[in-house]
Formats: structure tokens, sequence, C-alpha cells
């Protein structure tokens, strides 16, 4: 039997290796012209309180993918969850999980809803198979961040629904002694900044939840064989049935109501997916560079690492350098106030600063001609500066009329080995709210200084650093 499964296993090896895939970059857009209502969060606890009154109103199927989840936030989702398919006999659920936070005590609680609903409730662990790279070996994870209720209700963005990691992050976090906030050794942040949205459309909805089934098809697969098949295309018609007079049956009044809702046209909006199975160039790259190339004054970035892939890092200096467009950055550093996390990617942000103040990163031999440049008046840089609190951010504003949020990091991984989403919305009145908060992240920032930017490069030691995680950090 042993020889048998060795057998199986190279046989999947040798086709993931050889055996092309076919190519099946996602954009989904609306069929149908609706009004879709649009929520931008402040901070990961709003996002994850409607989720939880979301699923208080759900009548048919609550269907989750909070990435990384455990603790009090994965017991108050099974919690709710449970309380309302005890009222609602039709009701079925299902969550994707990335385990890396997930301990026993999360295992059981998720069995014992298994066992009370074996027939209504599915839920399966992502894993991190091997990426198919022999120059630059990684892991393929399932980043997306999605939860859709009846397929109606679509919560998109950066946050992952666990304890520690889904906070206001607006403030200076308490500090407390806990197990969860050690893995393999390293200490978490105590607290996190993220944000998110909420959609009201049955025509996106509907169609997301193809594209969950998908994946929970193509996790499922691997959770059962030694293998792994990257394309969830090869898992398309997995979705249970939902029709459309079932999902505009149900009604959330917190959403609905909501004093900032806004109403988006349908074909506004545009939601990006991406993963391994795309090759290059990604299509959630893709997007990002012709956004910022089309871009005519502002491009506002809010991102957890700013290690882009070169075209991004030179399409923000042409914009900003060539085309008169004004470009802030709010992301991690490595001062005082940054938690122990940051110190591994945050030097490879600081050295792409650089580049985005004199357009190109130069050798260190050229200090002498950098002194006499003047570094670009229109880039604006920010580092995140609440005590032990990581700003994990996918955000982009074009034009103050445009507006990003996503799951796609600023990274080599998002690029080539994970699977992402953003979300695209063309619109003034949501741009003016995710404004708002960027604003208030800026407040919640220190400034960078010219000179700080120019002595960091300069330093022999930071150099170095900067340019080692620029090219081997593995996210």
């Amino acid at each position: 039997m042993s020889r048998l499964r060795f057998r199986l296993a190279a046989l999947g090896i040798f086709f993931i290796l050889l055996v092309p895939n076919s190519v099946s970059a996602k954009t989904i857009v609306a069929s149908d012209k609706e009004k879709v209502g649009v929520l931008v969060y402040d901070n990961s606890v709003e996002a994850f309180q409607q989720i939880l009154d979301c699923i208080d109103h759900a009548n048919f199927y609550v269907e989750l993918c909070p990435c990384m989840t455990g603790g009090r936030t994965l017991k108050e989702m099974v919690d709710h969850l449970e309380a309302r398919m005890d009222l609602v006999p039709e009701l079925c659920s299902y969550i994707i999980i990335q385990p890396t936070f997930t301990d026993a005590e999360d295992q059981k609680l998720l069995k014992a809803l298994k066992e009370r609903h074996p027939n209504r409730f599915f839920y399966v662990f992502t894993g991190c198979p091997p990426s198919t790279s022999i120059l630059a070996p990684n892991v393929i994870e399932m980043h997306i961040k999605l939860s859709i209720i009846d397929g109606k209700y679509c919560i998109l963005g950066g946050t992952n629904f666990e304890e520690f990691m889904c906070t206001p992050g607006d403030e200076v976090p308490e500090k407390v002694d806990n197990p969860r906030l050690f893995v393999s050794g390293v200490r978490r942040p105590l607290a996190f900044r993220d944000q998110d949205i909420m959609l009201r459309s049955t025509a996106f909805g509907l169609q997301l939840r193809e594209e969950y089934h998908k994946q929970f098809a193509m996790w499922d697969y691997y959770a059962h064989h030694m293998w792994f098949i990257d394309n969830p295309e090869q898992f398309a018609g997995a979705c249970p049935p939902l029709t459309l007079e079932q999902a505009e049956e149900t009604v959330f009044p917190g959403f609905d109501k909501h004093e900032d809702l806004v109403l988006v046209d349908s074909s506004k909006i545009r939601i990006v997916l991406g993963g391994p199975h795309d090759k290059q160039p990604n299509p959630v790259t893709q997007e990002y560079l012709k956004l910022i190339q089309g871009a005519r004054s502002s491009v506002k970035l809010a991102h957890m690492y700013f290690i882009p892939k070169d075209e991004l890092l030179n399409a923000l200096v042409d914009v900003s350098h060539n085309h008169g467009v004004h470009l802030s950055l709010i992301t991690n550093g490595c001062h005082e106030l940054s938690p122990a996390i940051t110190g591994p990617y945050a030097w490879g942000n600081r050295i792409n600063y650089f580049a985005l103040l004199y357009g190109k990163r130069y050798p260190l031999w050229k200090k002498w001609f950098c002194e006499k440049l003047k570094p670009y008046e229109r880039v604006s840089i920010y580092e995140f500066a609440i005590w032990e609190t990581q700003l994990h951010k996918k955000c982009m504003i074009i034009d103050d009329e445009i507006f990003v949020i996503g799951s796609y990091n600023f990274g080599k991984k998002s690029d080539a080995f994970d699977y992402e989403s953003i979300v695209v919305i063309e619109s003034p009145e949501v741009a003016a709210k995710a404004n708002k908060v960027f604003n208030k992240d800026i407040g919640l920032s220190i400034p960078v200084s010219h000179g700080d930017i120019f002595s960091w490069y300069f330093h022999p030691v930071h150099h170095t650093l900067g340019h080692l995680q620029l090219t081997y950090m593995p996210a």
C-alpha cells in the first residue's frame, strides 16, 4: 500500500510540474444592472460585528473564508452559526480556514458543530502545498478574505478574523500574556490595523459563491490527496444551488439602513481574482499596474509591505516624477513603537522609499552623486506608529475617485504564489469614505523625513539588510 501511495504521489507531482494549466484569469463584473450597496469600514472590528449580525439574518447559506482565524473571534462566529442553524432548519454553512493560528480548542468547536449538523456544516483547512518553482521555492496559501451571506451580502478586505488580528488598531493595545501570541517561538503583535468593505449585490454575490466553492472543493481535494491541483477552475460545478429569488429574499437592516451606505452602479465595480495557476503576469498585479499608470492627480497607498514587483515600483516612480501625480504611502517601519515582527521586512520597505524620492536605486558608491540630487516633493511617506500594532492593510485610492481593497500584498508572494482578490470601485463617494480612513491613518503614523530616507539607504548595514529582504523575504 505504501508503494502504491508513493507511485500515485509521484504521478501527481509529474502532472503538476509538466502538464500546463489552462489560463483562467478571473475578473468578475455584474451581468445585470443594479445599484450595489457599499459600506467602507474603519477597522476590522466594525466589519466583524457586521458579519455576526448578518449571520443572524441568514436563511440559506453562510460561506465564510476568514483566512487565518481562531480564538475568541472563531468562537463567536461558530456560536452565531449554531444559534442561527438551530433556528433556521434550511441554513447550511461552510468555512475555509488557513490554520496557522487554529489551536486544539478551536478545532474542538468546529468538530462539535459538525457533529451537531453533519449534513449542514462543512469546513476545510487549506494547508500550505509547496510551489513548483525551483529557483524561488515557497509555499502556496489561500490568502483571500471573503464572507458571503445568502449570495447577497459580501465582506472582502484584508482582515484575518483571528483574536489578535481583528482589532480596531487605532489605540495602544493592552499588555497581555497569551499563548496565542506565540507561533514557532515568534511573538506576534498585540494588535492590527486593517480594513474591509461590504457589498450588497446579488449580481456579484451569486458569482462569488461560485468562486468560493471552487476554492472549497480544491482545498478539500488536497486534504484527501498527496498532491495539489492548483487551478480552481478544475473544481467548477461544486456550488450548491441558490436562486436569485432566494438571494433577494434575505434582508439585513443593519446594512440596508446604515447611515454611511453608498449606492454604486454595478458597472463601476469589478472583482479581480488571481492565483498561482495564472502564472505570469498575475492578473491582480496587472490591475494595480493599470490603475497606477492611469492616475492623473494622486495615488494613496496603505499597505503592510512596500516590496512590490519592479513594474509597480517603476510605475509609481513614473507617475509621480513625470506626470505630476502626488504619491502618499503609509506602511510599516521598524522604530521604537513597531512590533518586532516588522523587522524582517521593514528595511526592504525603507530601501524602496529611496527609489520613490530619487527615481531609482543607486549603488552605494554613488552617494556623492545623489547628494546633489533634489528629492521629489510630490512624495509623502508615513510609517504606522501605534505601539505593538502592525498595519495590515492592502488599500489604494486613485485620484480620489477609485478605491481598491483586498487581500493582495505589495510583496512577491501575493504576485507569484498565493490566491488573492481585490475589489475595484469607481466611485468618488466611496473614495471619500476611504479617504476619511486614510487621513485618520496618517494621523496614527509618523512622517518619514527625506534625511532619514537618504541616510538609511546609504548606511552600509541598513542598505545590505534592505536588499537581502527585497531579495529573500518569503512574503
